[in-house]
């Protein structure tokens, strides 16, 4: 055994030390790999039968966690289409409702005079009847012109606030409008019509008021029926 130091790459001395085992390139005492060494920078983690644990692979997941997974997930899809369709019912109630209520508002002030309608009809009957009596009284034409006149502007001021008369004579008998006080049979009529009013009826626009008192004549032999009412 030869006496000379060992020397390094650069020519420097190396002494060993008696009892410790000579280092090996690029591995550290701790027995990490240095640099250039294999798995540089890794620490080493041994498990109880000195298996590297860094090296374990990840368990896969067994079938019946798998199939637990899938089920899982095809609940929540079936949640999510369900909440999905109670929102959008609820939309539909709400545009219902929103168009109901819009519809509400729009009749309320479309109506909203039929009450007053209703309370000066009497008032216009009176007036009518005053002009009649005058006219077959023969006297006092100045006032039956102002009684005309203050007519005309009533029922001007009714058809302002949509207040419209039913048509009557000559028109055919519709029940929903009209109400038959008297009738006859007649060879001249095909179906039941009016001949003559009685009291006058109205519409506040496309609602009935109050029907018109009327005769009515229909065809001989019953070939056509009064009709009744459709509700």
């Amino acid at each position: 055994m030869s006496d000379h130091p060992r020397r390094s790459g650069d020519g420097r001395a190396v002494h060993a030390t008696h009892g410790e085992p000579p280092s090996r390139p690029g591995v550290s005492a701790s027995g990490a790999a240095g640099p250039g060494g294999h798995g540089a920078g890794r620490e080493v983690r041994t498990g109880p039968a000195g298996e590297d644990l860094a090296d374990a692979a990840v368990p896969a997941l067994g079938p019946e966690t798998a199939t637990e997974a899938e089920a899982e997930v095809e609940g929540l899809r079936a949640e999510l289409a369900e909440r999905s369709d109670q929102l959008l019912r609820l939309a539909a109630d709400f545009e219902n409702f929103r168009r109901r209520k819009a519809q509400e508002l729009t009749d309320r002030g479309r109506y909203a005079s039929e009450e007053a309608a209703l309370a000066l009809l009497p008032v216009l009957d009176n007036l009518r009847r005053a002009v009649g009596h005058s006219a077959g009284d023969g006297g006092g034409q100045q006032l039956l012109e102002g009684l005309r006149m203050v007519l005309i502007q009533f029922e001007q001021a009714l058809t302002a606030i949509g207040v419209e008369p039913v048509e009557t004579v000559g028109a055919r008998f519709d029940p929903s409008v009209h109400q038959a006080i008297g009738g006859e049979e007649s060879d001249e009529v095909s179906e039941d019509t009016v001949v003559a009013e009685l009291q006058p009826g109205y519409r506040l626009h496309d609602r009935l008021l109050r029907p018109a008192l009327v005769q009515v004549v229909h065809p001989r032999h019953g070939r056509t029926a009064i009709a009744e009412p459709e509700f």
